[in-house]
């Protein structure tokens, strides 16, 4: 009997431990807004008739994307004339992104968020129309 008692101690403090566990979420994405951009004084705006991107693939880009510090970014991002603008929720907070071809972004909101992101092998992998 006491044996049987001790069993379920530890079983119910098991079970009370997991559950204070932290829940990993991942975030949500919800495109509000999604819009081509094009510089047009660029020499090089001739190549942007390939870029392409949908709701579901800006979505996808900030799943896939590094995140990177601002010397990274400005070491190894290449911003091209062409580019998605829009408005993102991520989790319930809206922010606005720039997405460039060749996989290089921006993130910010009013409040003073600014990141910066890299699209690499495995997420330029997920989304060819970026490339």
């Amino acid at each position: 009997m006491r044996q049987s008692a001790q069993v379920f101690i530890a079983l119910l403090l098991g079970m009370l431990l997991a559950s204070c566990a932290p829940v990993h979420r991942e975030p949500t994405f919800e495109v509000v807004s999604l819009a081509p951009e094009i510089d047009q004084s660029r020499p090089d705006r001739d190549m942007c008739s390939a870029l392409s991107l949908t709701a579901a693939d800006v979505a996808s880009y900030f799943r896939l994307a590094d995140e990177v510090d601002p010397e990274t970014f400005h070491d190894q991002a290449v911003i091209l004339p062409c580019s998605y603008k829009g408005s993102i929720k991520m989790s319930g907070q809206l922010r606005q992104y720039q997405i460039f071809a060749g996989g290089a972004a921006y993130l910010y909101d009013s409040n003073g968020l600014n990141k910066r992101y890299l699209c690499r092998q495995r997420c330029l992998d997920a989304l060819p129309g970026l490339q």
